[in-house]
């Protein structure tokens, strides 16, 4: 019995010091890295006044998305699968087109059921196949098809030429999702839309905004931003076209 418990002690002491030891290599991966210039956003006109398109509107980031444009007078058309929960979205007022963002008929058929000055794609999941790559890929094509021309595309940090800013850890979890980020990058790019690219860093839980959120041009950038905040900069992101063909 004592053996027992001095070989259970012992397995509980290496358990704790695995766990200290990881704790102390995420925090020491997680620093964030401060731009070396931050871009500066115009005044946000007081009135709206858009018709804007928003894919993956469901999620948490487009919900807060969602609730800011309404909140500033836009118009918003929510892109939802039929079997979407849409109790967050239905009291903000907004329009819905249902169908699969996998396919490409539907999201056509979503643009063309209005008049739509910009469309927003916040699409992620590490659970349906490709759908970071391709999901963007179709909402872009479509985009073209009806001479939308103003996109908003949300990417993450490590995609493309910021790989290095993300966090190792976070590279490894992501490792599946950032080839796909880069390729819907490089193919909204290459669409000849206005696009607008934003990669945000870690996105820590909570709904009340900070207000301290911003945007740089340096691809070595990487923080951690509150969803709240976030959606915030997209709203103004869409009324700055000094945007236009940046990634921020």
């Amino acid at each position: 019995m004592k053996r027992f418990l001095k070989f259970l002690g012992a397995l509980v002491g290496l358990v704790v010091l695995l766990v200290v030891t990881l704790a102390v290599f995420v925090m020491l991966t997680l620093k964030p890295i401060l731009p070396g210039s931050e871009f500066a956003l115009q005044p946000l006109p007081a009135d709206g006044g858009r018709n804007v398109l928003v894919f993956g509107a469901t999620g948490k980031l487009g919900t807060e998305i969602v609730r800011d444009f309404r909140g500033h007078g836009d118009q918003v058309t929510a892109f939802v699968r039929a079997s979407s929960d849409r109790s967050q979205l239905e009291p903000l007022g907004v329009n819905f087109a249902v169908g699969d963002v996998l396919d490409p008929a539907t999201v056509q058929a979503a643009f063309q059921a209005g008049n739509f000055d910009a469309a927003i794609a916040t699409i992620s999941g590490l659970s349906v196949p490709d759908l970071d790559r391709q999901g963007n890929i179709n909402v872009a094509d479509a985009a073209v098809a009806a001479g939308v021309q103003r996109v908003i595309l949300i990417s993450t940090v490590g995609a493309g030429d910021s790989r290095e800013a993300a966090p190792l850890i976070s590279r490894l979890a992501l490792s599946k999702i950032l080839p796909q980020k880069t390729a819907a990058e490089e193919h909204f790019r290459a669409s000849g839309l206005g696009f607008t690219i934003i990669r945000p860093g870690g996105l820590p839980p909570g709904v009340v905004p900070t207000g301290r959120g911003l945007l740089s041009d340096d691809p070595a950038t990487m923080g951690f931003i509150k969803r709240p905040d976030l959606a915030r900069l997209v709203l103004a992101v869409l009324y700055d076209d000094s945007t236009i063909g940046k990634t921020l």
